[in-house]
């Protein structure tokens, strides 16, 4: 998770298979959603409405060269903001 004023970038995985989803402050999605998607907690489960879009140059660190660019985002289920240990470390 980056956030930076008017943009949120968040990596979503399923199994592991990784993708960047991107928010930015537009006529449907709020500073206010942009602030809230910066404080969901690794390792929770979320539900993402976006459009797929090749972003022109390689996103590091998915294992998918796309971006999601978000229009609707819930959180379906909130992790403990501390995990005993992160997913990176037990896959180590």
């Amino acid at each position: 998770m980056r956030a930076k004023g008017k943009m949120a970038f968040i990596v979503v995985r399923e199994s592991f298979a990784t993708i960047q989803a991107v928010l930015f402050v537009n006529e449907s999605i709020s500073k206010g959603m942009v602030s809230y998607a910066s404080k969901i907690p690794r390792e929770s489960i979320v539900e993402i409405v976006g459009k797929i879009v090749n972003p022109g140059q390689p996103v590091d660190g998915c294992s998918i060269q796309y971006e999601l660019h978000v229009s609707e985002l819930w959180t379906v289920n909130k992790s403990f903001p501390v995990l005993p240990f992160q997913l990176e470390d037990a896959s180590r």
